[in-house]
Formats: structure tokens, C-alpha cells, sequence
């Protein structure tokens, strides 16, 4: 059966993913287009690209220097220019503190050895970047490594070249509808990026964008030189990750209403079925490793400041689409991922591959439960149609309203 896939956002709990779309292929269901956020998006742009189930799970265990390369998604920052610091906020707030015993040349000079000192120095400068660029990480080596996959390995009669096109020259190289959800800071709006809103818009930054969590990696500023989206100018505009407004909009493909084709395209006769990342479902883990001297049993996350973090980041990413959840419940799968943090990039091979598995058994239970209920997985149910399907229009409408 062919389905429409919609993928959440949840960051490093996005891995889930993996093993829920190694049984779905198993079980020789397809997918029609794809909708993501956040993880949601990096993990639709790879199946776009024509990624198999055996190649996405290669990728969870690609490693570097010892570590999962995935750890280097939470880089350190990139140097400031002597401009950028000059012309910075935290520079602006030291010119605006006047300490009236010394003279203006010695008070802008000390001024300026701070803020070159902040900016400069390798603990510091992750704090000057979160007040100047929003992001205390960098996100440069996810554009690397995302660049590499879509690059790397065979496609049709030939190689993968992806990186380098715009979404536009994406959907006429493979034929799938991809979108992407991202936020515009500076309008307050959501953005659905795709070959018919953001025909120029690079591949690679839609899904940066989409997967740009405020305070943890740096926003990005929309570039003039990817034209527009639907028609508007928002060139200079911050973007962020796309569940900031909808972390699961699968109500985008189950609307008819005019507002939402116009960005979606027409309604399609394929089933439609959404991957949640469920935190409040706990995933089996393997035993700690016992050692000669010691038994290691280490739990990530355990300092308070950074378990502080990681519920505001996880509160804010999924707080929304509550509605939406219950309202589709049928088309839902379920995918654990409890005791998980949306940072965890540097997750354990023990802990990847329980949460891997994890996503496969949810998949597979979600499929025999269908199976044995008789109740179809295509569409929406007939009883409930139209009631669904007014629902949908009307979440729909407020979300692409916000």
C-alpha cells in the first residue's frame, strides 16, 4: 500500500524513525510524498533522496574519531570577524554602560578587550554566539554530513548528486513531493518549504532550517539569492525549526481547503500515516556493561542545568498538535521514546540501538493491530470522513493563519 508519510520533529530522537521505516518497508508498503519537521524533515529529504532502510541504519553507526558523527552536530561555534564584534549587541551594551571616572578612549578600549575577550575565548564564545547569532551550537558539520549523504551512493544508473540543488531542481531529479516545516521569526509564520513555495531555496537549507532549534543551534537568515516564498520577499527574515508553530501538521495532508493546496497541491488517494515521537512510552534498554574494576551505568543528562535545558527544548517542541493527534489517532503511529532528550546526538550504541528497535516494533504492532481490527488504514475511516476531514480544514486554516 502506498502512504503518505509524516514525520515529527524531536531532534536526536529522530532516530526512532529508522527502525519504524525498516519494517515498513518490510511489510512492501511505499510512500507517496513526505512531510517533515525538525528530525522529521532530515529523515523525509533522505527517503527523497532515495535512501533505503539498510543505508539509513549505516548512517546511525557512522562514527568519527571514536564517536558517533552525529556528536559534532552540537559544534563548537565559528570565529567572529573583528567587524561582527565591533557591530554586535553585547559590544552595543558595553558602549551604553558609562563608568563616569574614566575617560571615553580608555572606557572604549576596555570595552572593546571585552567584548574581543567573549568572543574570543573558547567557553565564552558559545555565549556571545547564543546573544548575537540565537544558538549557543554551531550547525556547520550538519550541513557537511548532510551534504556528503546526499551525494553519496548509487541512484538510478549513476551517483547521487543532490547537495547542490534548490527544491525545485530536487522534485524534477527524483519526482517526490517533498515538504519541509520551518518558522519565520519575523512574521510569526509558519513556512511549508517545497518546490512549488520555495522553488530556489536550496535543499540543504530548507531542511537546516527546519531542523534549527532557537537557542540551541544558530538561526538562519534567509538569503535574497533563494527568491521568495509564495510570491513574498522575506529575504533578512530569521528562520527556525518548524515546531516551534507545528511539530506534527499531518492535518496538511488531509485538508482540502484552498489555503492548504495552494501549498500542499491537490489532495492525493493515498493513505495518510503520521510517525509520533511518544515520549510517555518507555524504551526497553539493554543491560549496563559491566567492568573489572567498576560497573558503568551512566544515564546522559544527569547534571541538572542540562536536564533543565532539555525540557524546555522538548517542551517547546512539543506542546503543540495535541488536537491533531487525538482528532487522527487511526493514521498515528506511536513510536517510544521515553528517557531519550532531543539533544542526545552522543547517545551510547547500546541506546541507538534499543530506540531503533523500538521505532521497528511500534511499526510492526501498529500494522498487526490494524490487521486485526479489519479497520482500514487508507484514508480517513467512512463513518468519520466528513467529521475528519472538517476538522483538518479548520486546524489547518489556524495553523497556516498563525
Amino acid at each position: 500500500m502506498k502512504f503518505d508519510l509524516v514525520f515529527e520533529g524531536g531532534g536526536a530522537k529522530g532516530m526512532v524513525f529508522v527502525g519504524a521505516y525498516e519494517e515498513f518497508v518490510n511489510r512492501k508498503h511505499t510512500f507517496g510524498r513526505l512531510l517533515g519537521t525538525s528530525a522529521g524533515a532530515i529523515t523525509a529529504a533522505l527517503l527523497a533522496a532515495g535512501y533505503t532502510a539498510r543505508e539509513m541504519l549505516e548512517a546511525l553507526t557512522e562514527k568519527e574519531n571514536g564517536k558517533s558523527v552525529f556528536a559534532g552536530f552540537m559544534g563548537d561555534p565559528p570565529p567572529f570577524t573583528r567587524e561582527q564584534i565591533r557591530t554586535s549587541a553585547i559590544r552595543d551594551l558595553l558602549r551604553n554602560i558609562n563608568i563616569k571616572p574614566l575617560p571615553g578612549f580608555l572606557e572604549n578600549h576596555m570595552d572593546d578587550t571585552i567584548s574581543e575577550a567573549l568572543a574570543d575565548h573558547a567557553s565564552s564564545r558559545h555565549f556571545f554566539a547564543l546573544v548575537e547569532r540565537g544558538g549557543w551550537f554551531s550547525a556547520g558539520r550538519f550541513i557537511t554530513w548532510l551534504q556528503n549523504k546526499l551525494d553519496t551512493g548509487p541512484w538510478k544508473d549513476g551517483r547521487r548528486q543532490f547537495s547542490g540543488m534548490t527544491l525545485s531542481q530536487f522534485f524534477a531529479a527524483t519526482g517526490i513531493d517533498l515538504s519541509v516545516v520551518a518558522s519565520d521569526t519575523a512574521d510569526s509564520r509558519l513556512l511549508v518549504l517545497n518546490h512549488r513555495t520555495a522553488p530556489g531555496c536550496p535543499l540543504v537549507w530548507a531542511v537546516r532550517m527546519s531542523m534549527s532549534i532557537p537557542l540551541v543551534w544558530d538561526e538562519v537568515i534567509w538569503e535574497k539569492g533563494w527568491g521568495g516564498y509564495t510570491g513574498r520577499d522575506i529575504a533578512g527574515h530569521a528562520i527556525v525549526d518548524g515546531g516551534i508553530l507545528s511539530n506534527f501538521p499531518i492535518e496538511l495532508f488531509i485538508s482540502g481547503e484552498p489555503q492548504v493546496t495552494r501549498l500542499m497541491g491537490l489532495k492525493q488517494d493515498n493513505a495518510v500515516l503520521g510517525l509520533l515521537i511518544d515520549e510517555s512510552l518507555p524504551v526497553p534498554q539493554p543491560p549496563a556493561t559491566k567492568g573489572i574494576l567498576l560497573d558503568v551505568d551512566v544515564k546522559p543528562g544527569e547534571l541538572k542545568t542540562v536536564k533543565r535545558l532539555r525540557r524546555l527544548i522538548d517542551t517547546m517542541t512539543g506542546a503543540h498538535d495535541k488536537m491533531v493527534i487525538d482528532e487522527f489517532e487511526d493514521m498515528v503511529v506511536r513510536l517510544p521514546s521515553g528517557g531519550y532528550g532531543t539533544t542526545e546526538f552522543d547517545m551510547s550504541d547500546g541506546r541507538r540501538s534499543a530506540l531503533v528497535k523500538a521505532g521497528r516494533d511500534a511499526m510492526g504492532a501498529y500494522f498487526e493491530q490494524s490487521a486485526a481490527k479489519r479497520t482500514p488504514t487508507k484514508g480517513l475511516k467512512a463513518a468519520g470522513a466528513d467529521k475528519a476531514q472538517r476538522v483538518a480544514d479548520r486546524i489547518a486554516g489556524r495553523l497556516l493563519a498563525l
